[in-house]
């Protein structure tokens, strides 16, 4: 069974790690305009993560997490470590 993702249903939901570290919460998506796919997820990271995170920053220190690290999405979007 094939389920959809509407893009709205994600802002503001909380992002984890795999571990169970809470990075912050989605703020937008970036998605090709061409094909419609998700690109990556820009998530406002809490204060506490934005330094020990792996994932590259926008220049407003938003994380930019790549859709392809995505392992799950429910209450919460989990993200590989």
């Amino acid at each position: 069974m094939v389920t959809y993702i509407i893009a709205r249903q994600l802002g503001g939901k909380p992002v984890i790690t795999v571990s169970g570290e809470e990075l912050g919460r989605v703020d937008d998506i970036i998605i090709d305009e061409q094909t419609g796919n998700f690109i990556s997820l820009l998530v406002e990271p809490l204060s506490d993560v934005a330094g020990r995170v792996s994932y590259p920053k926008d220049k407003n220190g938003n994380l930019l997490i790549p859709y392809d690290s995505v392992n799950a999405i429910s209450r919460v979007v989990v993200v590989k470590d």
